[in-house]
């Protein structure tokens, strides 16, 4: 795991889609006719079909589908007139619907991509092979490639903190999309959302670049950059060295970051999906401290803090929107 090619990558990516669109549309006689098309075209499809369907079956069907999330029964019924309520629930079912994709996708990706991954909630301790050690986060997942000159963690979603081992002939490095961190020996935090990468360091120092350029001075203990993923902004800051990867303590400590990013955070310690109807509220900055042992309690807290509502149409799936 973890050394694909990149047309490997994309070979398996288009695995991906045809399982999960099949997985939802079952008896489409069109899409099963151009999937059989597609699976006869050469021997690399019918090889990154079947290890996608071994990951699939090492997964398990998710939560998302299991639960039955189609069905009025499994909805919460909510104090809306009767003659909403039929509206209400075909709306839900079509929302669920849509999160088997948003949920089953970015799991299998992490899954087939990487060396190392955790679930929902799930905090977790690797020790590479030079001894260096990596905390992964809830729902985050990294590919290492270690060689003779070199050390590269790439980081494929969610959070780390790494506590590097001192090797100058070696740079320890890791990627997470157009942004690189470089290191010889440090303590260190990088988060990885849709719109950001967050590079914080607790000791040491590190060089943080985007596509080869150097983005600031180097950081040092305290420091952190925020870099836009979505839009060409860098912040540099000052926090406590104390407040890097917070989580690690089940606590989430925020500053000035966006409702969307902590949301997605959050994401990361529920099972199922998040949905956020009104996109205005992904754009307000929130400074705060989170309470990762109680996720829902959290969600809910944070969206009072925008007059916003969280509404529990199953247990897989959450909806905020503005009251």
């Amino acid at each position: 795991m973890g050394a694909f090619t990149r047309e490997q990558g994309d070979e398996i990516e288009r695995a991906m889609e045809w399982l999960l669109r099949r997985e939802t549309e079952p008896g489409n006689a069109t899409l099963e006719r151009d999937f059989q098309r597609w699976l006869k075209q050469s021997d690399s499809h019918r090889k990154a079909y079947a290890s996608v369907q071994a990951t699939w079956a090492d997964l398990g069907k998710l939560p998302v589908q299991e639960s039955g999330m189609e069905t009025a029964g499994n909805v919460v019924r909510l104090p809306v007139r009767a003659s909403r309520r039929v509206r209400w629930f075909a709306a839900a079912a079509a929302v669920a619907a849509a999160c088997v994709l948003v949920v089953a996708f970015p799991v299998l990706h992490r899954h087939l991509m990487a060396d190392y991954t955790t679930g929902v909630a799930e905090l977790r301790e690797v020790v590479l092979p030079d001894g260096s050690v990596v905390d992964l986060d809830a729902g985050s997942a990294i590919a290492v490639d270690y060689g003779d000159r070199d050390r590269r963690i790439t980081l494929l979603s969610g959070q780390a903190f790494f506590q590097v081992t001192r090797d100058t002939q070696r740079p320890f490095s890791v990627l997470a999309g157009e942004v690189t961190v470089v290191v010889t020996g440090t303590s260190f935090g990088v988060g990885k959302t849709a719109t950001t990468v967050d590079v914080s360091v607790q000791s040491g120092s590190v060089e943080v670049l985007r596509n080869g350029e150097r983005l600031s001075d180097a950081l040092t203990m305290g420091d952190r950059l925020v870099i836009g993923r979505t839009h060409p902004s860098v912040e540099r800051e000052r926090i406590a060295p104390d407040a890097v990867a917070s989580w690690r303590s089940r606590r989430l400590v925020v500053v000035d970051s966006s409702f969307g990013d902590i949301v997605e955070t959050l994401g990361r310690h529920l099972p199922g999906a998040l949905v956020v109807a009104d996109r205005t509220l992904n754009r307000q900055a929130i400074t705060g401290v989170f309470d990762l042992t109680q996720p829902v309690d959290a969600l809910r807290t944070l969206a009072a803090s925008q007059k916003a509502t969280v509404t529990e149409v199953t247990p897989y799936l959450l909806i905020v929107s503005r009251r």
